[in-house]
């Protein structure tokens, strides 16, 4: 079989979910969020976190996103961010219509971290006109970053540090970040409130749920119109108990660490795969379940004939993109090895 190594999005869901799922549909439940399912969840949050939190159930990454962003930044704030972030080249214009038309600046860096010189610079700039200029208000990270790599802690007080020295909040985009606590030391807590994250949107999709991301807010004075905004928005479920049923069983005995490590190691096999080669190179990435590679057109070509997927990185030139979650097989990385033993350029 060929490899699928297009989106960690095209992954089915782990049968605990589906069989939380079911349990979840029989007999009758309190809407909107006020079921006992929806405590528990808030609970088990809380114990993995280390910390009193506040948390919003939201089915979409985009919603998780543009909802916590607009609630952190007012319509007349700035956030700041990577080129690469999700927020800017994956999410349409949601953050400008969730923050009510929120001004996004973006800024270089390697792996795509974004620069703290080039933050402060653009932080200082943008906002230095007082009323006529836009108020400087979130620093925006994404945890893996979307060029696949991880930041630990260190790298993250960092970032609140001057995000405290603007009168800023730092919000995480966190679509993947199972696969960053899996792939490293530090604890969840670690990476977000201990090293100064306000608010995480913490993701399941893309780890063996079928529609389920959480907005969590460290601080509970920051949250209250988080729930206005979920609303306003059309993302409040009213049968959310089928939200807080996928959370429920991800968070059991750490299946959402499990399947991210899974994910994890069968990328560090295609890694292993790809550093044998030598007419293909690693250029970003391979620190959890996402590598960029560079190679010739008719390298892929070839492969794409041979039936796997990927899809070109259009920021980096002659870059694809590959990505490995908790369905990969092992067949699908032998497949892989043994096309590119077989190509002859």
């Amino acid at each position: 079989m060929a490899g699928d190594f297009g989106s960690d999005n095209t992954s089915g869901i782990h049968p605990n979910i589906i069989q939380a799922l079911s349990q979840a549909a029989s007999g009758r439940s309190p809407a909107y969020g006020t079921d006992a399912l929806t405590r528990r969840v808030e609970d088990r949050l809380q114990a993995v976190f280390e910390c009193e939190l506040t948390v919003l159930l939201v089915s979409t990454g985009t919603a998780a996103n543009c909802i916590g962003l607009a609630t952190l930044c007012s319509p007349f704030g700035g956030i700041y961010s990577h080129s690469e972030a999700h927020i800017i080249n994956d999410e349409s214009t949601a953050p400008e219509l969730f923050t009510g038309g929120a001004r996004q600046f973006s800024v270089g860096g390697d792996a795509a971290k974004p620069c703290l010189e080039q933050l402060e610079g653009k932080i200082a700039v943008s906002g230095a006109r007082g009323v006529h200029s836009v108020r400087p208000s979130v620093i925006a990270l994404s945890n893996l970053s979307e060029l696949g790599a991880r930041l630990c802690s260190d790298e993250v007080s960092a970032y609140s540090a001057l995000a405290r020295a603007n009168g800023m909040k730092l919000f995480m985009d966190g679509a993947r970040f199972a696969n960053a606590v899996a792939s490293g030391v530090d604890s969840p807590a670690a990476l977000t409130w201990r090293a100064g994250v306000d608010a995480l949107s913490f993701g399941a999709t893309k780890n063996g749920a079928m529609a389920a991301e959480a907005l969590i807010f460290f601080h509970s004075e920051d949250a209250p119109l988080a729930e206005f905004h979920r609303k306003r928005s059309g993302h409040l479920w009213s049968k959310h108990r089928y939200l807080a049923a996928q959370f429920d069983a991800y968070l059991e005995d750490e299946l959402w660490l499990t399947l991210a490590s899974k994910s994890n190691d069968k990328m560090a096999q295609v890694k292993d795969v790809i550093d044998a080669t030598d007419f293909i190179s690693v250029v970003a990435g391979g620190d959890a379940n996402e590598l960029f590679v560079s190679m010739k057109p008719e390298v892929a070509a070839f492969l794409y004939e041979k039936g796997h997927t990927f899809f070109p990185w259009p920021s980096l030139p002659n870059a694809y993109r590959l990505v490995t979650s908790f369905t990969t097989e092992q067949q699908e990385i032998d497949a892989l090895r043994n096309d590119l033993r077989g190509f002859k350029g």
